[in-house]
């Protein structure tokens, strides 16, 4: 099968440990992109988030963000397809934030909300590149349009909400990790797959002729969706049995090792 598409998470699979791309990684993707393959990320990161990586490697192609939500072309910052969550959903997942007390984030019109202006506030907002102002009414972001919200607790904490969110009647709103303490959610009318769906539209390519690499479950829907779905050597149990491939680490250069082993040699 000839690949004409790679699509790559960011955080626990591209990026090491120290949010870089390394020399290695970025000489394999840009031999990969001379040979004419489609790179692009697929990330839970807004578009500022991502910027100085674009741009890093010379990217110019749309690049899915918000977890499927937002695709934005990465040079332009043309928006090629948006998706808001559902009202009625979102104040629900607000009001159990508040309910229990959690740390919670917003994402509306690309501007950056937090419930706290703290340590993990800051960390969140280095991240994104974006900073968060405090969160003061919800109604007028509820009217404004909701992108995404975050929960941001303990892995163990967040495991337990899970549990319990799962016994709750979300029809609209898909929840899922994008790190151990992160617990996103999005509208259901959109994930990194139906993202991926949508640039094998505008490049004419094909789900088979898709390679898509992640670690987290927020990326199962698009490794699932690809020709060829490819899963960090960090990646949870659950992505790595759904892969038809298991690389090295994040921070072993994993997406560099796959790239020069599989892709390169032909």
């Amino acid at each position: 099968m000839k690949y004409k598409l790679m699509a790559v998470d960011m955080d626990g699979t591209l990026l090491n440990d120290r949010d870089e791309i390394t020399p290695r990684t970025e000489k394999a993707i840009k031999a990969l992109v001379d040979k004419g393959v489609v790179f692009t990320l697929c990330t839970g990161r807004p578009v500022q988030g991502v910027k100085r990586y674009i741009n890093q490697l010379g990217l110019d192609c749309p690049v899915i963000t918000y977890n499927g939500a937002v695709i934005v072309h990465g040079k332009t910052e043309e928006i090629l397809f948006s998706q808001n969550m559902d009202t009625a959903e979102a104040r629900r997942v607000y009001n159990m934030a508040k309910e229990k007390n959690a740390m919670f984030i917003v994402w509306s019109q690309n501007k950056l909300y937090a419930s706290e202006l703290s340590e993990k506030t800051a960390f969140y907002e280095n991240i994104t590149s974006t900073k968060a102002s405090l969160l003061e009414n919800f109604e007028d972001l509820l009217l404004a349009g909701i992108t995404k919200m975050l929960w941001y607790e303990s892995p163990e904490i967040l495991d337990g909400y899970i549990e319990e969110l799962k016994r709750q009647s979300f029809e609209k709103t898909t929840f899922t990790k994008s790190r151990a303490y992160f617990l996103e959610f999005f509208s259901n009318k959109t994930s990194k797959a139906v993202a991926m769906s949508k640039l094998g539209e505008y490049y004419n390519i094909s789900a088979q002729e898709m390679i898509a690499a992640g670690d987290q479950t927020n990326d199962l829907s698009m490794i699932q969706y690809a020709g060829l779905g490819v899963a960090m050597g960090n990646a949870v149990e659950s992505v790595k049995a759904v892969a038809g491939y298991i690389t090295d680490t994040n921070i072993n250069e994993g997406v560099a090792k796959f790239i020069e082993k599989i892709l390169l040699k032909h």
